[in-house]
């Protein structure tokens, strides 16, 4: 019980430095256009043919962020527990290989399927939103009742 406490703190010291690191790396990219050429969230998406423009974008950098993070902090915390220096490697490079790929396979049918549930608007569909919420203001208004001073003479 000891051994697997010992695990559950070394994962999660190096996954809350490992998030922080990269939320502090990716804090300026709000936009896909400012990815670098090898970065990972643009890997991704080439990978699975997502289209950023359907899909929020931070949502998906926060998914990318939170897989990587994940990854590197249990492969750091299986590193940290066997003794052997081969081994370690060995078995570190499997794991890291197994997770990247259930995980951004996961998250990439994940995103598709959000991807195909995108409904484009059109500029009617504006209009109907515009309309709907200028009603909506008007009926406020128009049920606000105004107070009169009956005191005052004028």
């Amino acid at each position: 019980m000891n051994i697997v406490l010992e695990f559950l703190t070394d994962f999660v010291i190096m996954f809350i430095l490992v998030f922080l690191v990269y939320k502090l790396v990716y804090r300026k990219k709000t936009d896909f256009s400012k990815l670098g050429p090898r970065d990972t969230l643009r890997d991704f998406v080439l990978k699975y043919d997502l289209d950023v423009r359907k899909l929020n974008f931070k949502k998906l950098l926060n998914t990318v962020i939170l897989m990587n993070s994940f990854i590197i902090a249990f492969a750091g915390a299986i590193i940290t527990r066997i003794e052997n220096f081969m081994w370690s490697i060995i078995v570190c490079l499997a794991v890291v290989m197994i997770l990247m790929y259930a995980l951004f396979n996961i998250a990439g049918k994940y995103f598709q399927k959000e991807q195909s549930n995108y409904k484009e608007k059109t500029v009617d569909d504006s209009i109907k939103e515009v309309v709907k919420e200028s009603k909506k203001k008007t009926t406020k208004k128009a049920t606000k009742r105004k107070r009169v001073n009956k005191d005052v003479w004028f």
